[in-house]
């Protein structure tokens, strides 16, 4: 060995930094994307939700987020594995049961949860969105929707600051030859 660096030193350090920030950048981008869409999926529920008239049966708040049904249910099972579950079954819609899970600070009452006791209940698209009053996990008013768009918008901010000084970095980067000896043509 004569002690000359190889002739992958700087230059292709360089690209590989370059190569690195462009990466960043576009894993920004799709972070941004990833929580618009949260955001647009989430704002959708909400306003589907509260803009739902009154179903006048429990079978017409299965087929869509049209209508909202309220009516009594009958307790099939309450449970705790982490959350407190409650399984219900309307009696308009024979065979079918629907659990919701509720939050600690918004269960509802335990004593109206006994097996085989009637209890209020909402239904919208499918899922109980309330018992005896208090909302489940699946009751869009609990859904997350402004934070999702501020971190879209955080996000897409610093892909702009990113690309704005990774490419023209990685434009200058690529477009030089690497010297004999591990040289740059001109130093960044």
């Amino acid at each position: 060995m004569t002690g000359t660096p190889p002739p992958w030193g700087a230059a292709w350090r360089n690209k590989a930094q370059a190569a690195l920030a462009l990466a960043v950048g576009v894993i920004a981008v799709g972070n941004g994307i990833f929580f618009l869409v949260m955001y647009l999926g989430n704002n959708s529920d909400v306003a589907a939700y509260t803009s739902a008239s009154a179903c006048a049966s429990p079978t017409d708040a299965l087929s869509g987020r049209g209508c909202r049904y309220e009516g009594q249910s009958r307790v099939i099972s309450a449970s705790r594995p982490v959350r407190l579950e409650v399984t219900v079954a309307f009696d308009g819609l024979r065979g079918r049961t629907f659990t919701a899970s509720f939050t600690v600070l918004n269960e509802p009452d335990s004593t109206s949860l006994k097996v085989g006791r009637s209890v209020a209940a909402e239904l919208w698209n499918g899922k109980v969105t309330r018992i005896e009053g208090k909302t489940s996990a699946d009751d869009p008013e609990t859904f997350t929707t402004t934070p999702y768009l501020i971190i879209a918008g955080f996000s897409g901010m610093f892909a702009v600051v990113i690309f704005a000084l990774a490419i023209p970095l990685a434009s200058q980067v690529w477009r030089q030859k690497a010297q004999p000896g591990g040289r740059q043509d001109r130093p960044l």
